[in-house]
């Protein structure tokens, strides 16, 4: 099995849960307070690898405790960290609000993810070329988002980029990309498109496969989500769990996305694994501790390996 590398972020996240979110001016009590590794990049890397993933990541953190505790968390789980570089910059982190009914409002300080840049990754070029799936976000510079895809493109690596946070997306970069996974907000920021249920969903997976992207995955929390692509389209159910922390779906789902395309399946089959293992990670508290194994997914779905 080619590896799958994994380009992004890595971030610290400190978790509120918060009986709602307080208004301008407010302060309002945390009924529980933890540290937990994240960034979507190691966040997808870690997903990949608990699934059985031969994972490489790519990044930067800052040369703190944050840093150090980071990347051994990484090596800990089997990723790859021949490629990480610690940089003058603290390292990225996240602070999370978690709500009674398990939603989240997340702010994000990009410290050392802001310098992953070309300059510094002329090393990994070869093994963005050898990849079996390249996958990216957007919280790392958009630049370096562009000539890793650039990259892989050119040497037939198959791309996933969750577009998150979102930001304007060119149709060049649109092009580079084999499959789109904004979740419904994000959908509503690239299209314009207020996102709420099937029928937008899929006037705005129409609209984004229009500017460029060659298959989108809208995922639409509890309901599934929605797949287009050039031989049709199709809705992708999720296994009903209860939900308290909604922190990792779409990297748990992103993850099992990759592994399905390594093995070969069609984007469609490989969804239908993402959203068995992005409605498990919705069960436990935590980005990191949520993320399932392989075992656990193999309980609700069958995979092909």
């Amino acid at each position: 099995m080619k590896p799958i590398v994994v380009l992004g972020s890595i971030n610290q996240d400190l978790v509120f849960t918060l009986p709602r979110l307080p208004r301008p001016g407010e302060t309002i009590t945390a009924a529980d307070f933890q540290l937990f590794p994240g960034g979507k990049g190691a966040n997808q890397a870690v997903a990949a690898a608990r699934l059985g993933g031969d994972v490489s990541m790519v990044g930067c953190v800052g040369e703190d405790v944050f840093g150090r505790q980071l990347v051994a968390g990484l090596k800990a789980e089997g990723v790859d960290c021949t490629y990480l570089q610690v940089v003058s910059e603290p390292t990225g982190c996240a602070g999370i609000g978690v709500l009674p009914d398990g939603e989240n409002s997340i702010a994000i300080y990009g410290g050392a993810n802001a310098k992953v840049v070309p300059e510094r990754l002329a090393q990994t070029v070869p093994i963005l070329e050898s990849a079996g799936v390249l996958m990216l976000q957007l919280e790392i510079p958009l630049d370096t988002v562009e000539w890793a895809a650039q990259i892989a493109a050119s040497a037939g690596v198959p791309i996933i980029l969750d577009p998150a946070p979102a930001q304007p997306l060119s149709p060049g970069v649109l092009s580079l990309i084999d499959v789109l996974t904004p979740n419904a907000a994000e959908a509503t920021d690239l299209t314009g498109i207020d996102v709420h249920c099937w029928k937008t969903a899929a006037r705005a997976a129409t609209n984004l496969r229009e500017q460029g992207a060659k298959n989108v995955l809208v995922t639409m929390g509890k309901f599934g989500a929605y797949f287009s692509g050039p031989d049709g389209e199709v809705r992708i159910n999720t296994p009903a769990v209860e939900a308290v922390d909604t922190t990792a779906a779409g990297d748990a789902f992103v993850g099992a996305l990759a592994m399905g395309l390594v093995y070969g399946l069609p984007v469609d089959q490989a969804a239908d694994i993402a959203a068995a293992a992005g409605a498990l990670a919705v069960t436990k508290h935590g980005a990191r501790p949520s993320l399932p194994t392989i075992s656990a997914l193999r309980k609700v779905v069958n995979t092909p390996w």
